[in-house]
């Protein structure tokens, strides 16, 4: 097979690179159908990447009925072919990122599987505490810790409080230059997308959204 570019190249091998080019593409844009059908759902603790998960999932419902909090639901028909796989919606109940994480225990085909990951410093984490169902995000418009024309800046640090991982995952910032009250900020590396935050955010619309991890 030709080395360069500007190298002639065999007719086989050039059906062979547009075959492997081609292919790349159908998976990619496979993906991206399977995965776009429906609303972007926040997937229980050790969720697969969503494409494998919607592969392995069968749908038992075994994972809903595992967990202790009653936060797992059923996907309704708009979600496309992710019609009744698992998801949390953390405003109405968040994952709470029980011990033990049941709903894995529960899922015999291995769609969720137990979390294990490595932080950027080498530290290697397990458990509760390395899920990556999603990442917060906190939306200063609503967040009463920021002024806006209609309203008054006030103190809270509920969000923080609430946070399984506070100082970590989610922390209170010192008031910058000018203002009298400090913000939520979100660590990305750490948070786990429990929703929790979500949960205990008292603005209406809440101030906190969480982001599905999409791979």
């Amino acid at each position: 097979m030709a080395r360069k570019l500007d190298e002639p190249q065999e007719r086989g091998d050039f059906f062979k690179s547009l075959g492997t080019l081609l292919a790349g593409f159908v998976a990619n844009s496979l993906e991206e159908a399977v995965t776009g059908l429906g609303p972007k759902l926040l997937r229980p603790p050790g969720a697969l990447d969503e494409l494998e998960f919607l592969t392995k999932c069968t749908r038992c419902d075994k994972c809903m009925r595992a967990c202790p909090e009653n936060a797992i639901l059923l996907a309704p028909p708009s979600a496309g072919l992710a019609l009744r796989t698992p998801y949390i919606d953390p405003r109405s109940v968040p994952c709470f990122l029980c011990t033990t994480l049941p709903c894995i225990a529960a899922c015999e085909d291995e769609a969720l599987i137990w979390p294990k990951r490595t932080l950027a410093g080498g530290t290697v984490i397990d458990g509760p505490k390395a899920t990556r169902m999603g990442t917060a995000r906190v939306k200063q418009n609503r967040c009463v810790t920021w002024e806006t024309v209609d309203r008054e800046v006030r103190a809270c640090r509920i969000c923080v409080d609430r946070c399984p991982y506070p100082g970590e995952a989610l922390r209170l910032a010192e008031p910058g230059e000018g203002e009298t009250v400090g913000h939520p900020v979100v660590d990305a590396e750490i948070c786990t997308g429990c929703g929790i935050c979500v949960f205990a955010c008292p603005a209406e619309p809440g101030a906190i959204v969480v982001e599905p991890r999409r791979g």
